[in-house]
């Protein structure tokens, strides 16, 4: 005899709603440990502005700010703000006074601590400063609420070296960030800076060193660099093992893939931020990276606090502006192309921008046979365009600085062009109005004639070269033999300041 089971439909029904609710507690556990293993971070790098640029269109660290909290809402275990270097200079405000002292970045460290960055590495313009550079530096570290990690960098003492501190504890070379689920480890280089207090070490030896000791005992390992583009390129080659390479120092957004390893970098001023998403195998040490680039502009809401702060160095920065006899918000010229004052730029080639100060200079002394002027006094580090403000005039000239006519001989006037011409690639590197460099004769030239060594010249140049200060420019003194008469404008004179004569040159032409 055949016995037939057959299932009562109230129990199929039971079974149907049990067998939803597993599957519903699966995909919960599921999701909760992908969750777990899907680590964030939010990139930025070169930013120097905490406000938003282009007439308020681009930028801004407060909607930053907002971004950051909204990436830790979705995952507030393992959401990461970093910074790949270059904050404390060169900005507008950090060269303005606020209650007797220069600001000097302060104004950076104070937004950047509101809008939750957690972890920063050294840029080279952490390092503006000339010899108060290491005292500058200390008192933002201190006053810093996040982390600073640099592997390949360290002060000098007399013949030793000593790390970086803050509150008494040593910069660490590396950090492991451990959310309980995965652990990822995070080293930090820089690009050689050099300074006389600085002592740096090759970053490719510091990186598989630091790379060796993190990969056995994380998960994956990630590099938060300040580097040259082909360097980080040369580092993912060698260090195939690495995850993710999150850059600063170019200051256009860039994302490469190089074999295994991503590399990517954001706008400057943050114009843009990276969020990458890492997707960790803990069996097999990877992790899958999906890098998205977000645009920061008025779509982009500000986070209240840490706007209200860029309002009080807003408010701050209008008043020392208004003291010095600028009006920042006033539009002086329109560009009929891109104004290239990338430091990579101005201190290697001449452009539409520095070929524009070189003529105001030579403008405000009618009757110069020449002007020049030393493009590391050009420290916007970046591209502008279209309407320009006051307000950018000071970004592109921060230190302001007068201008003198110096009347010296031809054989000076050479010396001095020589040692700009050698100086390719540093702030020495000269530009001019009125002089030019023949590749084929390899001699210079004034108006389209011969530089003459036996007669005299009257030359247009900034007085901070006359200091002898300048790379490769010692010689360059007033007491010289070869200086034969200088004409120093008074303070009240708007010569006393390089940035009043560009702006009226600008609003002329």
């Amino acid at each position: 005899m055949k016995l037939t089971y057959t299932t009562p439909l109230l129990c199929r029904h039971h079974m149907t709603r049990w067998s939803l609710l597993t599957t519903a507690v699966l995909f919960v556990l599921l999701s909760s440990c992908h969750s777990g293993r899907t680590v964030t971070f939010l990139h930025i790098n070169d930013v120097y502005e905490i406000a938003p640029l282009d007439h308020g269109t681009s930028g801004g660290m407060a909607r930053v700010a907002h971004v950051n909290q909204q990436l830790r809402k979705k995952n507030p275990e393992s959401t990461y703000f970093v910074h790949a270097g270059d904050f404390l200079s060169p900005s507008v405000i950090g060269t303005l006074r606020h209650e007797g002292d220069r600001i000097r970045g302060k104004q950076m460290v104070e937004v950047m601590n509101s809008a939750g960055v957690e972890y920063v590495t050294l840029g080279n313009h952490e390092f503006d400063y000339d010899e108060e550079a290491p005292t500058v530096l200390n008192k933002r570290i201190e006053e810093s609420r996040f982390r600073w990690v640099i592997a390949n960098m360290q002060l000098r003492q007399g013949e030793q070296s000593v790390p970086f501190s803050k509150d008494g504890a040593a910069f660490p070379t590396s950090v492991i960030l451990d959310n309980g689920k995965v652990r990822v480890g995070m080293f930090a280089l820089c690009l050689p800076v050099q300074k006389d207090f600085l002592a740096v070490s090759d970053p490719f030896e510091v990186a598989r060193r630091e790379y060796e000791d993190l990969k056995n005992r994380c998960d994956v390992v990630v590099a938060l660099t300040h580097l040259e583009m082909a360097d980080d390129r040369r580092l993912a080659e060698q260090l195939p093992g690495l995850t993710l390479i999150m850059g600063g120092h170019d200051h256009d957004h860039i994302k490469e893939q190089i074999g295994p390893v991503t590399i990517a970098k954001a706008d400057a001023n943050a114009r843009t931020v990276y969020i990458h998403r890492l997707r960790v195998n803990r069996k097999q040490k990877r992790a899958r990276v999906k890098s998205t680039l977000k645009t920061i502009d008025h779509s982009v809401p500000e986070e209240p606090h840490t706007a209200a702060l860029v309002a009080k160095w807003q408010q701050i920065a209008a008043q020392s502006f208004q003291e010095l006899g600028f009006a920042p918000d006033e539009v002086v010229y329109t560009t009929k192309v891109p104004w290239d004052g990338r430091e990579a730029t101005v201190r290697t080639v001449h452009t539409a921008l520095t070929s524009t100060i070189a003529s105001s200079m030579y403008e405000a002394f009618p009757g110069s046979d020449l002007a020049l002027f030393n493009g590391g006094s050009v420290r916007v580090d970046d591209v502008l365009e279209g309407t320009i403000t006051q307000y950018d005039i000071v970004r592109i000239l921060p230190f302001g600085g007068g201008i003198s006519q110096v009347t010296m001989t031809g054989e000076l006037l050479q010396q001095v062009l020589e040692a700009g011409r050698l100086s390719r690639g540093k702030g020495g590197f000269l530009h001019h109005h009125n002089a030019s460099y023949d590749e084929r004769t390899s001699t210079w030239q004034n108006a389209g004639a011969a530089l003459d060594t036996r007669r005299t010249y009257k030359v247009v140049l900034p007085d901070f070269l006359m200091t002898g200060r300048e790379f490769g420019m010692s010689f360059l003194l007033p007491t010289h033999p070869g200086v034969q008469a200088m004409v120093t404008p008074a303070k009240e004179d708007p010569r006393s300041d390089i940035r009043k004569v560009f702006i009226t040159h600008l609003k002329k032409n």
